[in-house]
């Protein structure tokens, strides 16, 4: 990327471990998000705008306020979709659901199999994590996690799919650590 600088072994070790640190001492967070994709099957791009509830460590809610309402819930009983009073459960959901749900606990960038990944450093750190099995090959070309320096929470996340869509994310207003009712990620 433009202007980055890639870390070398000893500092990627560094952001590995503050990452990890990070994300031990995170027991909530909520955070609102703007979604932009760009997509060939549209003339411009198609903005959303929602939170996220997220809770230690295993519950996750992305919550659609615009265009339209509708969430994607991780719990212990499983990965739901739920527009309106209607609630389905499906693989593609829990797939969707546990990639955001590792990005946001650290699992995608720190332990991870999945990926190769690259860190480079400018004003932010970006790890940009390219899909090694086939599955995972078939839908992204890459993804990118833009992390604030000092919190090492994601500001923004780029899906690069590999039909040519992209998927941008921007974070904002973080909360960390703040009482999310576990209410919050009913089905």
């Amino acid at each position: 990327p433009a202007n980055y600088k890639v870390l070398d072994a000893n500092s990627k070790s560094s952001i590995v471990k503050k990452i990890e640190t990070a994300s031990s001492q995170m027991n909530s967070l909520q955070v609102a998000f703007t979604q932009e994709k760009s997509s060939g099957m549209f003339l411009e791009k198609v903005v959303s705008k929602g939170k996220m509830y997220y809770k230690k460590s295993s519950m996750l809610k992305w919550a659609y306020s615009q265009p339209t309402n509708y969430a994607i819930i991780i719990n212990p009983r499983g990965a739901f979709f739920k527009t309106g009073n209607k609630v389905t459960k499906n693989k593609m959901i829990s797939e969707l659901g546990n990639l955001l749900l590792h990005t946001i606990n650290g699992q995608l960038l720190t332990n991870n199999n999945d990926f190769s990944i690259t860190y480079y450093k400018k004003d932010d750190i970006l790890a940009i994590l390219k899909p090694q099995n086939k599955r995972l090959k078939e839908l992204y070309s890459s993804i990118e996690v833009h992390l604030h320096p000092q919190t090492y929470i994601a500001n923004k996340v780029i899906l690069k799919e590999k039909n040519g869509d992209i998927t941008e994310i921007k974070f904002s207003n973080p909360q960390k650590n703040i009482t999310i009712a576990d209410a919050e990620f009913q089905e």
